[in-house]
């Protein structure tokens, strides 16, 4: 199946790149029941779904960078009913980058050397030409940005309380500052 209008949400279970008969790269979205091939690449896919959501690949790939102290092959956030984090095998600036959603990820073995085989929720299978432990690495990397995302949500929760004391701050006409009035 072709669609061309597809956006990533929480059914999406990984998206592993593919060619076309023209040499064209486009994106196959694993999906519970199927999967889909997609008229845009895997990064185009992911940017189109993050634009729809205010912000692009880039963004979001600056965000999880800031979060994480600055690393490569940074997960990416999507939002939606609940959070997706997307994670690489590889460098995203490679073709043949194949992404994972975390909460998709049953478990996954080396099958020989330089191979992992990632189990999905659903039972299905993907042999990816990626060592263990460069898998391991990604998978790792992603469960630490999803950690480190609830735990700011969290701090900013304990943060939203009453203040102690009203304040009104008013910038009188010729001052730079606001001062509590």
């Amino acid at each position: 199946m072709r669609t061309a209008m597809f956006l990533i949400g929480e059914e999406t279970m990984g998206i592993v790149p593919e060619y076309d008969t023209f040499g064209d790269l486009h994106a196959k979205v694993l999906l519970p029941e199927e999967y889909i091939t997609v008229g845009a690449s895997p990064t185009q896919l992911i940017d189109r779904t993050l634009k729809t959501q205010g912000t692009s690949f880039r963004g979001a790939r600056d965000g999880a960078n800031y979060i994480l102290s600055r690393t490569h092959n940074t997960p990416v956030r999507i939002e939606g009913e609940e959070t997706i984090i997307l994670f690489p095998t590889t460098s995203p600036s490679r073709e043949d980058c194949t992404w994972f959603a975390l909460h998709h990820i049953d478990r996954y073995e080396a099958v020989e050397k330089g191979k992992t085989c990632v189990t999905l929720t659903n039972g299905h299978t993907v042999t990816l030409p990626v060592s263990r432990f460069s898998f391991h690495n990604q998978f790792q990397k992603a469960l630490r940005f999803k950690y480190q995302l609830v735990e700011r949500r969290d701090i900013r929760l304990l943060l939203i309380r009453e203040p102690k004391k009203r304040y009104h701050l008013v910038k009188r006409e010729g001052q730079r500052n606001f001062e509590d009035n």
